[in-house]
């Protein structure tokens, strides 16, 4: 791939995956707890084309990132980059596969609704379905959540092994005084500190807030090193 595709790809990519992200959180709800299923399941019905347009961005601007940060390979020498780009790599399958896995709750919150209304009428068929709804759409959320964790994590360490590849090195991005790699291990600590410490010290909700941080300036980072590369092909 040539500066120009890598560039695009790099940035662009991740630019949609965050449009969809950020689609995905004001369907659910940037208030709602990860473990308020009745919330989630009734949020899902209610957007389920939303939910369906933002995995379809997350999938595609994923996947369209890692073709252009695969195609970076060989930009700082040694080791560190390899793990560091194997590691999102990792990251990236996860994620896809866990906003898969949200999809499903469109479908059972369509059918919590429909149950919920029932048992709101009296019928007792429909008041045992909800509790039986709420229990898998628990599950799925907390697989959901949990290889979300995993996969910050993964993405923290590639970004601290790329980071700490980079430092010391004259790769540049499109604001040339603003460090590429001092940026990235910056980016990768934010995401192994949300998981290995505020998850555990406060709560996973206040976690993926600081996720959201760690997400943001790899979107920056990945704009301006792609800005960057797509000028180099002029």
């Amino acid at each position: 791939m040539d500066s120009k595709g890598t560039g695009i790809t790099l940035g662009l990519g991740l630019l949609v995956a965050f449009i969809g992200y950020i689609l995905w959180q004001i369907t659910i709800g940037f208030n709602t707890a990860s473990d308020d299923i009745a919330t989630i399941l009734s949020n899902s019905a209610s957007g389920s084309a939303m939910l369906q347009i933002a995995t379809i961005l997350i999938a595609v601007g994923l996947v369209t990132h890692l073709g252009g940060l695969i195609s970076t390979r060989g930009t700082a020498s040694g080791t560190l980059e390899s793990l560091g780009i194997v590691s999102i790599a990792g990251a990236i399958v996860i994620w896809v596969a866990s906003s898969g896995l949200g999809l499903s709750l469109v479908e059972m919150g369509e059918k919590f609704v429909g149950a919920s209304a029932g048992a709101a009428a009296g019928d007792a068929a429909s008041a045992a379905a909800v509790g039986s709804i709420v229990v898998a759409g628990g599950y799925i959320q907390a697989i959901s959540v949990g290889g979300g964790s995993i996969g910050a994590l993964l993405a923290g360490i590639g970004w601290l092994c790329i980071g700490l590849a980079y430092r010391g090195s004259d790769v540049k991005g499109a604001l040339s005084f603003i460090p590429m790699g001092w940026l990235a291990i910056l980016q990768g600590l934010v995401l192994i500190v949300a998981i290995l410490i505020i998850n555990t010290v406060i709560d996973v909700d206040t976690g993926n807030q600081v996720q959201g941080i760690g997400f943001l300036l790899i979107v920056i980072w990945s704009l301006l090193r792609g800005i960057k590369l797509m000028g180099e092909s002029d």
